[in-house]
């Protein structure tokens, strides 16, 4: 039903849900934050989660400004055990799509922030990666177990694991038709065409933050790499790649910026940085502002990761300014775009990273190629593509069409 404010009718604020199993510190959670900064003036906004909501902490971290009272938030319930760890993703991830099936009918729109996911009534789907495809996910990521098969494998214990899963709830990975797709690189909707025949939307993710203008002479001649420590980024082989830049007469340096943990991954580069403790400095997870001003004190970047989606990092070392290489691999090849910053393997990284050190001219005309580049992954760019989508969602004649 319509209001009276004013002695004019206004329309009813729509109801809108945005959802993620666990808010912490990645691309997708930088996705689900923004849409929340885009849509909170304009629509009742509900953040929902399968775990704690720190809004301080959060939008020290992606930038954003979300107060209390401008959102509502809800955590779908867990059992004891689950509710308060941050391990057994998948199974987080099934007791939040239940919880969502639940009260999506309360809801004029529910946006998932986590992949394809089936609430019952159509709505809008974020493609962040492909870890809801446990073929893909190997895949591309062999290593992102850290060396348990046993568990990330094709084993007993991830059958069982999985069963129980599907028990939770059987959706995951559904509603892909049906819903609206938004994929955040062309390479994203491209394999989504190819292996599942769904038309998506590229919309790439808001890369948050000031960054200070340090001109580039000023700046220091070092290597900064950002995102989570984990086996798949291949840090420690980032360290092996600019080892050997170094042994060509380069004096340069590397930070490394990610937080760690007890993992024997941390653990193992922990033990690589001593070795190279005149060169290679860990500076754990850091906050926008921080984290800005490390990335623009410095001439370049580098990412180890040999398929990322988008890689939302690349893009953030892009904007503040760097010269940023990365593997030829999925949607972070379309935020350098140029082949002298894309490497097939380790030999040839050290190769084209030691041409562009060694020529000052190239140097320019690279940052001015990314510099124009960095233009799509604005905030300003990303704010007014969602509220558009969500828009046009919202006008079309069937909305609470059942997702099959």
């Amino acid at each position: 039903m319509t209001t009276m404010t004013g002695g004019r009718r206004t329309a009813p604020r729509v109801k809108v849900a945005i959802v993620h199993p666990r808010l912490g510190w990645g691309g997708s959670e930088a996705t689900v934050l923004w849409t929340v900064e885009a849509l909170k003036d304009r629509h009742d906004v509900t953040l929902i989660s399968g775990g704690p909501t720190d809004l301080c902490r959060l939008n020290a971290y992606y930038g954003t400004n979300i107060k209390e009272g401008e959102v509502s938030i809800l955590r779908a319930p867990m059992p004891p055990g689950l509710r308060n760890s941050a391990r057994f993703v998948g199974l987080r991830w099934r007791f939040t799509l239940r919880f969502c099936r639940q009260v999506a009918p309360s809801f004029d729109l529910m946006i998932n922030g986590y992949g394809p996911a089936d609430f019952g009534t159509r709505g809008i789907q974020f493609i962040a990666d492909f870890a809801f495809d446990a073929e893909l996910r190997r895949t591309f990521h062999p290593l992102a177990g850290g060396g348990r098969d046993w568990w990330y494998g094709p084993s007993l214990w991830r059958a069982a694991y999985t069963r129980i899963c599907e028990a939770v709830s059987s959706t995951a990975g559904r509603g892909r038709e049906p819903n609206l797709t938004l994929a955040n690189s062309n390479w994203g909707a491209d394999l989504m065409r190819q292996r599942y025949g769904v038309e998506s939307v590229v919309l790439y993710p808001p890369v948050a933050g000031r960054f200070p203008d340090v001109p580039f002479e000023n700046r220091e001649a070092g290597f900064v790499c950002l995102g989570r420590i984990t086996p798949e980024k291949r840090v420690h082989t980032i360290i092996e790649i600019l080892e050997r830049v170094r042994r060509k007469g380069h004096d340069i340096h590397l930070h490394i910026v990610g937080g760690l943990n007890r993992s024997e991954y941390s653990r193992s580069l922990q033990a690589l940085s001593v070795r190279h403790r005149d060169w290679v400095f860990l500076e754990g997870s850091l906050f926008q502002t921080a984290k800005s001003d490390l990335v623009s004190r410095h001439r370049f970047g580098i990412h180890g990761c040999e398929i990322e989606a988008f890689g939302i990092a690349v893009a953030e070392m892009v904007k503040g300014g760097c010269i940023v290489f990365v593997p030829n691999g999925g949607g972070q090849v379309e935020i350098v775009n140029h082949p002298a910053l894309i490497f097939e393997n380790e030999a040839e990284a050290v190769e084209k990273i030691d041409a562009v050190l060694t020529h000052e001219a190239e140097q320019e005309t690279l940052r001015a190629h990314l510099r124009q580049g960095s233009k799509a992954f604005s905030v300003n760019s990303f704010t007014e593509s969602i509220r558009r989508i969500v828009a046009e969602f919202l006008e079309q004649p069937v909305l609470n069409q059942a997702a099959r």
